[in-house]
């Protein structure tokens, strides 16, 4: 291998909060990388676990990595654009690494390598392991560079998805540092939405190899998106937002109807469901309604979708009051 000030720098960073647990197997992996130009910064989200100590120690072992400690807690998302932040002003690329996945030996230098291949390339991903199952899986074997407006197309249309969380994907930082903040915030798939964007910015890299492990566990973010259905809004709202840029007119609209028939008939289905009655629910999809009628700009369809759910809202809540009130 090239000597290290030959390689370009790769910033790492892991956000956490109270990722004891699985910290430790995280930041081994982090320095078990055969690539060796990396800084690695744990961003600590006031946790009050022992993630503080684990960090620390890891510090004092190799002075590569970094302990950028915050004694505010603040939601996911800000957490993770603190630690985009916290990258080095000299790193070509930046790797999210999250605090209860790990990174296979080789993922470093296998996917900068692939970044290196083109300056085009804005995003790399690979295959993943989601606990024993292989997925983001959709980009032929014979191409390691495609288009990214072409990946993004393939992900509004329904997939196959090759993006995946965050631990998947290597980042060109330059881009990650025209936009502030790179997550944004009140999104609860801000990791999807930020890929979105780069890929409209340039070619999409991947390597036909597992080079990450991702954790599915009970109590994790995902198991609250799905309680409160955020997955199906979102994507309307990212289709919305970059869909007349990489469709044509017609898939774009074809698309679009499908997806308001799928979020229309999805409230439907909760009327007569009261497990799904929660306040918090409510506000949630409430607030998905408001944000998807802002990135319609007037679209006629849309808004009638729209107004359609926020009735039924609205009728889930005062049934959610009176429920309340005889418990």
């Amino acid at each position: 291998m090239a000597a290290a000030r030959e390689l370009p720098l790769v910033s790492v960073v892991t956000p956490v909060y109270n990722g004891a647990h699985y910290l430790e197997e995280c930041m081994e992996s982090v320095l078990a990388q055969t690539y060796t130009h990396w800084e690695y910064t744990v961003v600590d989200n006031a946790s009050t676990d022992a993630t503080p100590d684990i960090v620390q120690r890891f510090a004092a072992r190799d002075e590569r990595v970094r302990h950028l400690r915050f004694e505010d807690l603040v939601p996911a998302n800000v957490n993770h654009n603190r630690a985009f932040e916290a990258i080095r002003a000299e790193s070509e690329f930046c790797k999210v690494v999250q605090a209860d996945d790990w990174l296979y030996p080789e993922c470093l230098a296998r996917m900068v390598a692939v970044a290196r291949s083109s300056d085009k390339v804005s995003l790399v991903s690979a295959y993943r392991l989601w606990d024993a199952e292989v997925d983001l899986v959709g980009i032929p074997y014979t191409r390691e560079v495609v288009s990214g407006r072409d990946v993004l197309r393939q992900s509004l249309t329904g997939g196959p998805y090759v993006t995946g969380a965050p631990t998947a994907l290597l980042y060109r930082a330059s881009l990650v540092r025209e936009r502030t903040p790179f997550y944004e915030e009140d999104l609860a798939h801000a990791d999807t939405e930020a890929a979105y964007w780069m890929l409209m910015r340039g070619d999409f890299g991947y390597v036909h190899q597992v080079l990450t492990f991702a954790r599915r566990q009970a109590g994790a973010w995902m198991e609250w998106a799905n309680l409160v259905s955020t997955f199906v809004p979102e994507n309307l709202r990212f289709l919305l937002r970059y869909g007349p840029d990489v469709l044509t007119e017609e898939e774009y609209r074809s698309r679009l109807r499908l997806e308001l028939r799928k979020f229309a008939w999805f409230h439907l289905r909760q009327v007569p469901k009261p497990s799904r009655l929660s306040r918090e629910f409510i506000e949630v999809q409430r607030h998905e309604v408001d944000a998807i009628l802002e990135e319609s700009h007037g679209d006629a369809e849309v808004r009638a979708v729209m107004l359609f759910i926020r009735a039924l809202l609205l009728r889930g809540g005062k049934r959610h009051a009176t429920l309340s009130t005889l418990r």
